[in-house]
């Protein structure tokens, strides 16, 4: 082989490493968000308020403050809708249609939630950025 030749080939190697490397990461992150989509799924499904709140990302100096109607609240059903992923920005969309029973009232309602998720690749974890349901 030709030194011309080898260093396209290494050139090419080193090319397909870095693309390999690429999908690698994203297949990460793709895999951490649907286990956080499940945690927050399960999170909410149980009725463990203040676990689903530590999916939210809050504005810095803001903590978290659960709604005293909480307390009150038994969730039903979460069905999941379909999942939009922007791969560039890595940011996800999904609709859930949550189902719960209040206590106070004695009625089963039912709340749609438009969820925006966010990757962080600082902290390397998804965020919830939207609010959080709001159970009236």
């Amino acid at each position: 082989m030709h030194k011309h030749q080898q260093r396209r080939t290494s050139l090419i190697l080193l090319l397909l490493t870095l693309a390999l490397a690429a999908c690698a990461t994203v297949g990460d992150r793709l895999d951490s968000l649907q286990r956080t989509l499940a945690g927050f799924e399960k999170a909410v499904r149980w009725g463990q308020f203040e676990a689903a709140y530590s999916f939210r990302r809050w504005p810095p100096g803001t903590p978290p403050t659960l709604p005293a109607n909480l307390k009150n609240i038994r969730v039903t059903g979460y069905d999941a809708g379909s999942l939009r992923l922007d791969k560039e920005s890595m940011t996800a969309w999904q609709v859930v249609t949550i189902r719960y029973y209040d206590l106070d009232t004695s009625r089963e309602h039912s709340i749609i939630h438009s969820q925006e998720w966010r990757y962080d690749p600082e902290e390397k974890r998804w965020y919830l950025i939207s609010e959080m349901p709001e159970f009236k």
